[in-house]
């Protein structure tokens, strides 16, 4: 029986050149590498740390700083070989929209990347929208609470990652997604496509108060990630819950006493809407800077 014919030579050498050239590259951590263009006075004020949205790096650079950021990225890229651009935050999240400025430092000149998680691929253009990988395990932790047939709406949805990961890990019914901001919105609509789930993820341009006030549907569960004051619009959240339904807020708050003063909010926000509200579920998300942190309640409308 033949066995057909054995590969040449030169398809060896082909495979092999392909084999070595899929092992990572060596590297040094990002500390290492500073050492290598900072004083020993400049790296204790130095960053090491930086949040990565798929290869893109955003960091943030002291005023001190300054002259060397471009070496800082470059030092970063050679720290870490996934990563293909480097960016600064030039701003906190302020405006119409809570986006914060970039900058490019270093790598391939873009912004535009595509984030995978939990089975879903998000497209993001980091200038226009605000997106977190740090409330990955939140997106999950909604996604695993969603009961068979519920309906869910996300105020504040930004590209659609708490949406899509709802839809496409549990049996919501519905996902109403409803975000201000066009160009996120124009990427959330992408996003659905890409995911395959135009099927039940409903994208909504709209401020949430209007919303609220004009819409006829009532949900069953209410996911609320602004990154900031999202206690402001928790009257318009109420406006539309079901009975039993679940509002999910994510707040910041002041680490020596992050519960007390959010809980009399929305204590007193529910009593002027005529709702009776119980806070079934609480934690600490993440930092946000030495004296303030990101905390999440799961609040019960009980009528």
């Amino acid at each position: 029986m033949s066995r057909g014919n054995p590969p040449s030579f030169y398809s060896f050498i082909s495979f092999y050149i392909f084999m070595i050239s899929q092992k990572p590259k060596l590297t040094l951590p990002l500390k290492e590498t500073l050492k290598k263009i900072l004083t020993p006075k400049e790296l204790e004020k130095a960053i090491t740390s930086y949040d990565t949205l798929g290869d893109i790096a955003i960091i943030k650079i002291p005023d001190e700083l300054l002259k060397k950021e471009k070496k800082i990225a470059q030092a970063l890229m050679a720290s870490n070989s996934k990563i293909k651009t480097v960016v600064k935050t030039d701003s906190i999240h302020a405006g119409k929209y809570r986006t914060q400025k970039v900058k490019y430092l270093a790598g391939k000149k873009t912004f535009l990347t595509f984030v995978k998680e939990s089975g879903c691929v998000f497209k993001i253009r980091v200038s226009d929208s605000f997106f977190s990988s740090r409330l990955s395990f939140e997106r999950t932790r909604n996604a695993q609470n969603v009961k068979p047939g519920e309906d869910v709406c996300v105020f504040f949805s930004g590209v659609a990652p708490f949406s899509i990961v709802i839809a496409k890990n549990s049996k919501a019914k519905k996902v109403v997604s409803v975000e201000l901001n066009p160009k996120a919105h124009k990427y959330a609509l992408e996003n659905i496509k890409l995911n395959k789930v135009e099927d039940r993820v409903i994208a909504i341009k709209d401020d949430v108060k209007k919303y609220a006030l004009k819409t006829k549907d009532k949900f069953d569960r209410i996911i609320m990630p602004l990154p900031k004051d999202a206690h402001l619009f928790f009257d318009s959240a109420l406006k539309v819950a079901k009975k039993d339904c679940i509002i999910t807020l994510y707040n910041f708050v002041p680490k020596d006493n992050p519960y007390t003063e959010l809980e009399k909010t929305i204590k007193g926000i529910a009593k002027q809407e005529g709702r009776k509200i119980k806070i079934e579920f609480k934690r600490q998300v993440r930092d946000f800077s030495p004296a303030v942190i990101q905390v999440v309640l799961d609040i019960k409308v009980l009528n």
